[in-house]
């Protein structure tokens, strides 16, 4: 059985690095993409764009990107112990507004990794959830708190093992499997 000590109240927010990452690897790339496309320019026709409108065409381009990165990345995950243990969550799955359940309402879980491609710059954790009255969702979308993780960083860590001690016959996937397997999981399972 799994041992989770979870504290009353434990909060992450994760994304900010993800959207850092992005926006330097953009500010990076702007310097060579202007001159490739100023040097393409003066080539073939004798219109000309100064440097300096390139420059603030690139910048609003990259304030778009950034604000859409966030939008994406971003993601607020809270675990409650009592009374009972809570999961709530709000990412761009829930269009930021947070979504709570327990962990024994989950019937299923699967993890698809960063690493097994895709173009996924984290993994995730998809729950699912029993049919319940008080809510019109069955399926709960939680993002690694690294970029291009394997699974194992919080808020999954701590959320795979609740879900796992609340209900030991949920069903996994062999990416779940392999993970709950590893000793630092406090457990290992055959299914």
């Amino acid at each position: 059985m799994l041992r989770a000590a979870v504290p009353p109240r434990r909060a992450f927010r994760t994304g900010g690095h993800t959207v850092l990452s992005v926006a330097v690897l953009y500010l990076l790339a702007m310097p060579i993409a202007i001159w490739i496309r100023q040097d393409g320019l003066g080539a073939g026709t004798h219109q000309t764009n100064s440097f300096s409108s390139e420059i603030e065409l690139a910048l609003w381009l990259l304030a778009t990107l950034v604000g859409l990165v966030a939008l994406a990345a971003i993601q607020r995950v809270s675990l409650q112990a009592s009374p009972g243990h809570t999961i709530g969550y709000a990412n761009i799955t829930t269009a930021h507004r947070t979504r709570r359940f327990a962990p024994g309402e989950v019937v299923g879980m699967s993890l698809h990794r960063a690493k097994d491609g895709r173009l996924r710059l984290t993994s995730t954790l998809e729950l699912r959830l029993s049919p319940a009255p008080h809510r019109r969702w069955n399926t709960a979308t939680i993002f690694d708190g690294e970029t291009s993780g394997d699974g194992s960083a919080e808020p999954l860590a701590t959320i795979m093992r609740l879900v796992v001690q609340a209900r030991p016959e949920v069903a996994i996937d062999a990416n779940l499997r392999a993970l709950l397997a590893v000793t630092r999981y406090g457990a290992t399972r055959d299914r």
